[in-house]
């Protein structure tokens, strides 16, 4: 029996890489087939449709054969907005605290060339080939941050963000789009951003780990985003990060294209950023 679930099994629209739009979609699907069904009075294969419906989905993620090939194309073309969710939780720092709030010598908003141009004059990252990497004295001394932050409450964590922040930027405590997670939800005059567990617990430890490398505020909440991306553990539960691609039907990728590379947390089933 093991043996065939794994075989029926679609790692790429499961776990970490379910479609909720797909999962949603069949599941009414199913659902509509089993109402006419009970109000046809065909009771058991209305139970039957229910009981396939609902394994199909949860092992496979879809039940409609090539469900991830004509999804993205029809739901592209809906009115709404709803089932876009690649950038729904990539909330960051960056981009909320507003210019007047930083330190005084700041002028303006941080560029990402201002952004990496401190972080390499720092010793935050160095080259590695065409890319950059974490200085290990800094990598160790954020997974030192992480360590002592990763334990918080959600309250107490929402509290330190907003201290961050400064006094026009409003930190609580909020749900994720689809209402089933905890996030810090922050609303500033620059706009509003939510952040999963994860990435609020890295990008509020690494601020803190720079604040005696870099003195510009707004740089170090800048800095949060694209150092998320280099990170190698994850920072709620420690265990090792995975980079994988996946697509589904609220990830519109272009024919002939892949879809983006996405940094995840497979023990949390999270994802932490999605590389462009």
């Amino acid at each position: 029996m093991i043996d065939t679930l794994e075989r029926l099994r679609q790692p790429a629209h499961t776990g970490t890489n379910r479609c909720w739009p797909c999962t949603i979609a069949n599941g009414l699907l199913v659902a509509t087939v089993v109402v006419v069904l009970a109000l046809a009075r065909r009771r058991l294969a209305a139970a039957l449709v229910a009981g396939v419906g609902v394994a199909a989905i949860g092992v496979r993620g879809y039940l409609v054969p090539y469900t991830p090939r004509f999804a993205p194309q029809l739901v592209d073309r809906l009115p709404i907005s709803a089932f876009d969710h690649d950038d729904r939780e990539d909330g960051s720092l960056s981009g909320i605290t507003s210019a007047d709030e930083t330190d005084a010598d700041s002028a303006s908003t941080p560029t990402g060339e201002d952004v990496v141009t401190a972080l390499l004059e720092a010793g935050v990252v160095v080259p590695n080939g065409d890319d950059l990497a974490l200085a290990e004295p800094f990598r160790q001394e954020w997974h030192q941050e992480v360590a002592t932050i990763r334990d918080l409450d959600f309250a107490t964590l929402a509290d330190e963000i907003d201290d961050l922040t400064g006094p026009s930027i409003d930190a609580r405590i909020g749900r994720d789009w689809r209402g089933r997670s905890t996030t810090v939800l922050l609303e500033g005059p620059n706009g509003a951003a939510s952040l999963t567990e994860h990435k609020a617990v890295s990008e509020l430890a690494a601020a803190r780990a720079l604040e005696s490398r870099i003195a510009d505020t707004a740089v170090r909440l800048a800095a949060g985003r694209p150092l998320r991306s280099l990170l190698e553990r994850c920072p709620v539960c420690d265990s090792q990060l995975t980079i994988t691609r996946s697509s589904c039907c609220g990830e519109v990728t272009p024919a002939g294209e892949t879809p983006a590379e996405k940094l995840i947390c497979p023990d949390c089933d999270a994802r932490l950023f999605t590389y462009d």
